[in-house]
């Protein structure tokens, strides 16, 4: 699995931003009220954030040498399959809840607009920290190239020179 590119995550949260803000403006164009964000939403993806760090980690403490305990190859990818969606999950409701933010931006004197955009900070925030878990984690998967000093050969065929 080749590694996430910083410039597809800032693509796909570029268009989910667009996109979302403007769903939100077809929708309240259309008369229809405004869907409310909840703190519940920052808490979930920031629990979110703590699991895939928390499988990350016995799979960084193998990669870095402590082979106490088993980790199966198929974890392994399986890890890295998870942090590599979690970047993208991220970038991409960084972008939803941007354009969430964006579309309050002009009703910010109203209270209750206000406390809306608050809420729209704090899952931009968390968001982006599910971006940086996923990130962090998909590192930690990575192993490094093993010399065999017997052939001269590294993993992956590319001789020494």
């Amino acid at each position: 699995m080749k590694p996430t590119r910083p410039g597809l995550l800032l693509a796909l949260g570029f268009l989910a931003a667009v996109g979302a803000w403007s769903a939100l403006q077809v929708w309240v164009s259309s008369g229809n009220s405004e869907p409310d964000l909840m703190w519940r939403t920052t808490v979930t993806i920031g629990l979110l954030v703590l699991a895939v760090l928390g499988v990350g980690w016995p799979v960084k403490q193998w990669v870095e040498g402590d082979k106490s305990r088993r980790i199966d190859a198929l974890r392994a990818a399986r890890t890295a399959a998870l942090a590599k969606a979690a970047s993208v999950a991220g970038a991409l409701l960084v972008g939803v809840f941007l354009g969430w933010g964006v579309h309050y931006l002009p009703t910010l004197h109203i209270a209750a607009r206000r406390s809306e955009a608050w809420v729209a900070v704090g899952d931009v925030v968390v968001s982006a920290l599910l971006v940086v878990a996923g990130l962090v984690v998909e590192r930690w998967c990575r192993v490094p190239p093993e010399d065999d000093d017997q052939t001269g050969v590294r993993a992956g065929g590319a001789g020494r020179s």
